[in-house]
């Protein structure tokens, strides 16, 4: 027979411990304070062409997968660039989640940074991005290891979670596999 008080605290289920700053934290540390979720996509795959191409059959494929992956996600803003393969991939996700598609310049990491925390902070944004400034734009959300994608990458996804007490960077693929 087994004792039901043997092993009472194994048996016992214990919230989940929640750290939050003190107000002395938040008044002395109010810049760095501050929460987010961001989701960091590349766009997906073009169309063949010069200039300012469309995406292609697969990449509206993998836009539209993006849409049904972030659909219990709560997405807050949609943020892409001037390109059309970029406002292509999230305008599925922001017309599913009936917000506005946000454009912000390229290589501007540190504005993007910037609007997030002050327009979004404590909620969960979609940033379009592109293959040469996904490293940055994730260092300036404090994810440093991600590295610059090569141009057949199109399947990345990099969540990066802010606290006020750490960066989290879960990396994950989407969609059909691109080597």
């Amino acid at each position: 027979m087994r004792h039901p008080t043997r092993y009472p605290l194994i048996r016992r289920r214990f919230p989940a411990h929640r750290i939050t700053p003190t107000p002395v934290l938040r008044r002395k540390y109010a810049l760095r304070l501050w929460t987010a979720t961001v989701i960091l996509v590349r766009h997906a795959e073009k169309a063949s062409g010069s200039g300012n191409p469309d995406l292609s059959a697969a990449g509206h494929a993998r836009a539209a997968l993006l849409r049904d992956m972030l659909q219990d996600a709560r997405i807050d803003a949609v943020f892409v660039t001037n390109t059309n393969r970029s406002r292509q991939t999230g305008t599925p996700t922001a017309a599913a989640e009936g917000v506005p598609l946000t454009q912000y310049q390229a290589h501007d990491a540190a504005w993007l940074r910037a609007r997030v925390r002050a327009r979004h902070a404590g909620k969960t944004v979609l940033i379009v991005a592109h293959s040469n400034t996904v490293d940055n734009i994730a260092s300036a959300f404090g994810a440093s290891a991600v590295l610059e994608l090569e141009e057949p990458h199109f399947d990345r996804m990099f969540v990066i979670t802010r606290s006020w007490c750490a960066t989290r960077l879960l990396r994950l693929r989407y969609g059909a596999p691109t080597p």
